[in-house]
C-alpha cells in the first residue's frame, strides 16, 4: 500500500506543479491528495478480497429478523393455528423451530377434525434489508366426523361413561380423553383392564368408526 500511495502522490506533483496551468495548485493540492487517499485505499480492500468475492453478496448480512408469519389456506381457523406457533415477529429465522411449527400445526387442526390435513414447509422470503417473511401453505381437507361408536369387553353400566355421540366432529383428543374415562372407571370398580381404541377411517365419507375394547 505504501508503494501504492507514493506513486500516486508522485504523479499528481508532476502533473500538478505549479505552472500558469495552475495557479491555485496550493489551494487544490490536499483535496486531490485526500482523493487519491480513498482510491488508493480502495483499490487495496479490493485487491485483500478473496478470488471471486470483489462484489459482496448481497445477502451476506442478512439479519434474517422475521417481520411476519402467516398462512395460505382456505377457511382456516387463523387464531387457534397462531396459538401453537413458537416462532413469532421479531424472532430470528430457525429452521428447527420452523419445522416444528408445521407438526405443531397439522397436530392442531387433527385435533379440529381436520384428520387429513398437510401442511408444507414453510417458505421464508427475505425483502432488500434482509427481513424474513415465512408463509405456510395449509391444505387442512375435509373436516371427520365420527360415524358410530361401539365399546367391547365392558359391561353397559361401564360403557356409560364414554361420552362420544354419532355426528360429532371426529377430534382425537376427545377420543383419547374417552378411552382414559373408561379405564378409570373400570379401576374404580375394581375390573383391571387395559383399554384400547380402533378407528377405522373412512376417507371417501370423511367418517370414522370408533371402538373402545376393553381387555382384562
Amino acid at each position: 500500500m505504501s508503494w501504492l500511495r507514493f506513486a500516486i502522490f508522485r504523479r499528481l506533483d508532476q502533473v500538478l506543479a505549479p505552472g500558469p496551468a495552475v495557479a491555485n495548485y496550493r489551494d487544490v493540492r490536499p483535496f486531490l491528495v485526500a482523493t487519491a487517499l480513498v482510491a488508493a485505499s480502495a483499490w487495496g480492500l479490493l485487491r485483500q478480497l478473496p478470488e471471486g468475492e470483489a462484489q459482496a453478496s448481497p445477502h451476506a448480512s442478512r439479519p434474517r429478523e422475521i417481520e411476519s408469519v402467516s398462512f395460505d389456506g382456505d377457511r382456516l381457523p387463523v387464531a387457534a393455528l397462531r396459538d401453537v406457533l413458537a416462532t413469532h415477529a421479531g424472532d430470528l429465522v430457525d429452521a428447527a423451530k420452523l419445522e416444528h411449527d408445521r407438526s405443531a400445526l397439522e397436530a392442531a387442526l387433527a385435533g379440529r377434525g381436520y384428520l387429513r390435513a398437510k401442511v408444507s414447509p414453510a417458505q421464508v422470503t427475505f425483502d432488500e434489508d434482509g427481513g424474513a417473511f415465512v408463509t405456510f401453505a395449509i391444505d387442512q381437507g375435509n373436516e371427520f366426523h365420527v360415524r358410530s361408536v361401539n365399546v367391547a369387553g365392558a359391561p353397559a353400566k361401564d360403557a356409560g361413561v364414554v361420552t362420544i355421540t354419532a355426528g360429532e366432529v371426529a377430534s382425537p383428543r376427545h377420543i383419547e380423553e374417552e378411552r382414559q374415562a373408561l379405564a378409570t372407571r373400570l379401576a374404580a370398580r375394581g375390573k383391571q383392564a387395559t383399554v384400547t381404541v380402533q378407528i377405522a377411517t373412512d376417507d371417501a365419507a370423511s367418517a370414522v368408526d370408533v371402538t373402545l375394547v376393553a381387555q382384562h
